[in-house]
């Protein structure tokens, strides 16, 4: 044996003998439940036992003795995972500027979440407005006021409607500023749009709404007070809540659209869309 093979082998730790390393990597691997991958099994290897040798050959022993762990399949596509790295750098930012007018069906919506109180919980209710004729085209109950809702409302939204190039507006909420979120309406060719923090009244027209529903569909029904103060059984504010948002697109007249209401005044504008 030459010398440099020979000091190799001492600085190996002495285990050049495949059943050796194998005997090794299999007690650990039983140890852990058979969880450490082949990296992990190196490091181990080279930190804890001084044995230093590739991670190329502990993946081959491993791999022979088939006690290779389970491997994570990765969530996105390498091109997904670029654009998710590129929202992250990037806030988007208020293009609607309170321009609330829209032409056409489509072409500008406002979104929210809201608190729906009731006895002994809270839930949450987000909500998609089409500026062009103020009508709830989208909306959802959870119980979390998260992006899972949020994307919800939007999935509900995009199952009858093209989204493409559309603006999407909304505060900066965490909900709304989450990379699945962002990610979703990407996804869908929606430009997403977001009020500067402290702004409500960069997202007028979804809090004008809020206000309606919480005054004419729970405080009118079941008194202020009641629904304040947690009184009113979760099931009847949610069947409220939703018993007006039909007749709030389909009955309830608005004076900005000439008395009509929003379904009706679209309907007639626009007989094809939706």
């Amino acid at each position: 044996m030459d010398r440099r093979s020979y000091y190799r082998f001492l600085n190996a730790g002495g285990y050049e003998e495949e059943d050796d390393l194998a005997s090794v990597i299999k007690e650990h691997q039983t140890l852990m439940n058979y969880a450490c991958g082949y990296r992990n099994m190196h490091r181990w290897l080279r930190n804890e036992k001084g044995i230093r040798i590739g991670a190329n050959r502990v993946l081959a022993i491993m791999r022979s003795l088939d006690v290779l762990s389970c491997v994570r399949r990765r969530k996105y596509t390498a091109e997904q995972y670029r654009i998710r790295k590129e929202l992250l750098k990037n806030i988007p930012q208020n293009l609607l500027n309170r321009d609330f007018h829209a032409d056409r069906p489509g072409q500008k919506y406002v979104s929210d979440i809201t608190y729906l109180h009731g006895a002994g919980i809270t839930k949450y209710l987000a909500t998609i407005e089409d500026l062009y004729n103020g009508e709830i085209v989208a909306w959802k109950i959870g119980f979390h006021p998260d992006q899972v809702l949020c994307r919800e409302c939007v999935d509900m939204l995009a199952s009858r409607r093209d989204l493409r190039g559309a603006v999407m507006h909304s505060d900066e909420g965490s909900s709304y500023l989450a990379l699945d979120y962002r990610f979703e309406l990407k996804e869908l060719g929606v430009i997403q749009s977001c009020s500067e923090r402290g702004q409500c009244w960069d997202n007028a027209p979804m809090e004008s709404f809020n206000g309606i529903l919480k005054s004419e569909a729970l405080y009118s029904r079941f008194k202020k007070s009641a629904v304040k103060n947690h009184r009113i059984p979760i099931g009847q504010i949610e069947k409220a809540v939703t018993d007006f948002i039909d007749y709030y697109n389909t009955v309830r007249p608005k004076e900005a659209l000439g008395g009509k209401s929003p379904v009706s005044y679209r309907r007639k504008a626009f007989p094809d869309f939706d």
